[in-house]
């Protein structure tokens, strides 16, 4: 089961004080991790962040100096960062930083979804503003309001309303670059009006290049998270926990021929070409992981049910839901919408704005997260809707 996938509700389940410490733990990692930046401008951020912990304890309990506080963030699992320590939460199996103090998988995950002053920090900071800007641009983002208090429900729908204002067949069209091509050329977005207008699309992260290359992550095609160590080596891989299980991990190394060479890390042997940050812009990170991961599970999904001799229709009412499956000569019809990512209270916004009513929609989320089942068929129980994972899915449809 991934553990990182389900953040979202871990995060729901803490109180007020806690989520308050877990802002100022992400931030600050965050800044340790980093080399963007004046030294000094880190330093007062890290500094914020500690007042900000130190508050979040209250009269009832110690909080730690400050050197304790930055030694524990490497190699601290998270739910012992908090106040209370939170038992049961999958919190207490990530953190935040490695021994070494490099960032984990879950480090930016936890700033898009559960930090107020994500914005503030170095490298995916810059993600996070450019995500204000496009969700204030279509309505979605009231001034002040904080990125945690957006589900990925809110950004999927503030993206595809907007680029249905341009019709169906410019929405189908846009959606699927941002399925199929989370990286662009400049010239090649250019030839596309509703993403130009859109403006999803941005210059690479600094936090996902190294002199002045980038590498796209052979399954997903988005830039790889790109992590320098001590010895000049630069750890390359996927901000995806499981495209990086499955071996999209590598290093780079400098040569005095070459320049820097690419080395598998994993069993995957695929090694990916290096370009140049010069001329392509990408995804920021909460559309990557909102739109093109659940989009690519979607477009599988079509292929799959297809091979069995169903017939799909993907998108049909635009982001109503992913899916509509029916069989030949059978009267049943399945209406799928797809979630990468294990989040309660974003399926409850989903029912909620369902135009169609909850009855008989699907829920599909990937088989690695069928431990997240139960909780999340407690949030649609007495709806009329079902949770199931694509394996089972595809099981059903077959049988049918």
């Amino acid at each position: 089961m991934s553990v990182v996938a389900g953040t979202a509700a871990a995060v729901q389940e803490l109180d007020g004080d806690q989520r308050a410490a877990l802002d100022a733990c992400v931030v600050a990692a965050l800044a340790l991790s980093s080399s963007e930046g004046e030294a000094q401008g880190r330093m007062r951020l890290l500094m914020e962040c500690h007042g900000r912990y130190v508050r979040s304890f209250g009269v009832l309990e110690q909080a730690p100096s400050y050197e304790v506080f930055a030694r524990r963030l490497r190699g601290s699992r998270v739910a012992d960062l908090l106040p209370g320590r939170p038992q049961g939460s999958v919190l207490g199996k990530l953190w935040l930083l490695d021994d070494d103090g490099m960032p984990s998988s879950a480090l930016h995950r936890l700033a898009v979804e559960a930090s107020e002053h994500g914005h503030q920090a170095p490298g995916i900071g810059a993600d996070i503003r450019h995500l204000h800007s496009l969700l204030r641009a279509v309505g979605m983002l009231p001034a002040g309001t904080g990125l945690s208090r957006i589900s990925g429900e809110t950004v999927q729908h503030a993206v595809f309303r907007a680029l249905g204002a341009a019709g169906f067949e410019a929405y189908t069209r846009g959606r699927e670059a941002m399925v199929r091509t989370p990286v662009l050329t400049r010239r090649n977005l250019s030839r596309n009006t509703a993403l130009v207008e859109l403006g999803a699309y941005t210059g690479i992260s600094p936090t996902r290049q190294f002199g002045g290359l980038w590498a796209a992550c052979p399954m997903c095609r988005w830039t790889m998270r790109a992590t320098y160590r001590p010895n000049g080596v630069v750890d390359v891989e996927c901000e995806d926990e499981r495209h990086s299980l499955l071996g999209a991990r590598y290093r780079a190394e400098p040569t005095a021929v070459e320049g820097w060479r690419l080395a598998p890390r994993g069993e995957l042997r695929t090694v990916p070409e290096l370009l140049p940050v010069e001329g392509y812009v990408a995804l920021p990170y909460a559309l990557w992981l909102w739109v093109t991961l659940p989009g690519l599970l979607e477009v599988e999904l079509r292929d799959r049910l297809v091979a069995l001799g169903a017939e799909v229709r993907l998108w049909p009412f635009g982001d109503a839901y992913d899916l509509h499956v029916t069989r030949p000569c059978r009267s049943r019809a399945w209406r799928v919408d797809v979630k990468t990512w294990a989040d309660p209270y974003g399926l409850a916004q989903k029912l909620r704005e369902d135009p169609e009513g909850p009855g008989e929609l699907c829920f599909v989320v990937p088989e690695h997260l069928r431990g997240y089942l139960p909780l999340l068929r407690r949030v649609v129980r007495d709806s009329g809707a079902r949770v199931l994972t694509d394996a089972d899915l595809v099981a059903e449809v077959k049988r049918a």
